[in-house]
């Protein structure tokens, strides 16, 4: 498992707990919520099931076994691209 600090001012904690209870619960929240999203698009996308209807043991297993480009592997190959044609 991977762990990721993120570094706040006075101000910005100050600024944000009027609008929430807990930074850190709500930063988990977006975190794996967001991956939630990537992993249901990753297994539609490298299989013919429907990522609401699989064990999230099954999901896990397609994105194990997915052959993926990170999204900074597919900006350094846009890039290059890009550069190729000028």
């Amino acid at each position: 498992m991977r762990e990721y600090t993120v570094t706040l001012s006075d101000e910005e904690e100050k600024a944000l707990l009027t609008d929430m209870v807990s930074i850190q619960e709500w930063l988990d929240n977006v975190i794996h919520n967001k991956a939630r999203q990537c992993i249901d698009m990753i297994v539609e996308q490298h299989s013919d099931r429907q990522p609401k209807k699989l064990p999230v043991e099954e999901k896990l297993r397609v994105v194990r076994e997915a052959k993926v480009e990170s999204a900074a592997e597919r900006q350094a190959k846009f890039e290059a691209e890009m550069r190729e044609r000028e």
